[in-house]
């Protein structure tokens, strides 16, 4: 089969991106150079600008790339349809979250961002709050369904979205700093227990599992009416 005529392109792209991301990872966006980013894909500093017009058009390549991948990936998990199950979505989500951020090139790119990112953000060079704006809108936007189709309680949906990421990102930065979280051993079981979690403070019904527990707890905590009569009759 033959080779399509833009394949080596499309490849040298990649392996530019590839290298961009892994330096700019390692030596942030202000201590890496074009150079530096030509040296180890291989190639002539010059030939990087028939991909590239400069090195912010590189990293704002590295970030839409990314976007385009987060916005897939929240799209494929929450759909538009009617939500059947909040409690399983929201894990599903969750459990998503953990493993994008346990995927090499997300640490590479969370690295950068939290290195540089605040720092080109309040030099004009790049707005990205805008960039990475897909992932919260749509997450606000999940909130909204929830509250309409009465899964959660009416309230803020901005509030409700940082409420459920807040505790996956401070996860995120222990891992990124090298830490070592315990909830990384059983992501699936952090990710159940963050969901009930969350619906305990804003869920409008309780969950399965949770109504379930509490029944459990009621039952061994109250002795039944039978018991406690015949007690005091055998007395």
């Amino acid at each position: 089969m033959a080779r399509p005529k833009n394949a080596d392109g499309q490849r040298t792209r990649q392996a530019i991106l590839d290298a961009a991301l892994e330096l700019f990872a390692d030596k942030g966006y202000f201590g890496t150079s074009l150079r530096d980013v030509a040296t180890a894909v291989g190639v002539r500093e010059s030939a990087l600008y028939n991909y590239f017009k400069s090195k912010e058009a590189l990293f704002d390549a590295l970030i839409l790339a990314h976007e385009h991948s987060k916005s897939q990936r929240l799209a494929s998990l929450a759909g538009d349809g009617p939500i059947a199950d909040a409690h399983a979505l929201l894990e599903r989500l969750a459990l998503s979250s953990i493993e994008s951020f346990l995927d090499p090139r997300e640490q590479m790119l969370f690295r950068l961002l939290m290195s540089d990112g605040i720092r080109l953000a309040r030099s004009g060079r790049f707005n990205l709050h805008e960039r990475l704006g897909s992932g919260p809108e749509r997450m606000q936007e999940l909130m909204r369904r929830l509250m309409r189709e009465g899964w959660l309680r009416k309230g803020d949906p901005k509030l409700l979205w940082m409420a459920f990421v807040g505790p996956l990102l401070l996860l995120r930065h222990i891992h990124a700093a090298g830490g070592d979280p315990g909830a990384l051993k059983d992501p699936r079981a952090f990710a159940r227990q963050h969901v009930e979690q969350f619906f305990l403070g804003a869920g409008a019904l309780p969950s399965p599992r949770t109504a379930a527990s509490r029944s459990a707890r009621t039952r061994i905590a109250k002795p039944s009416r039978r018991r406690v009569t015949a007690k005091r009759q055998s007395s």
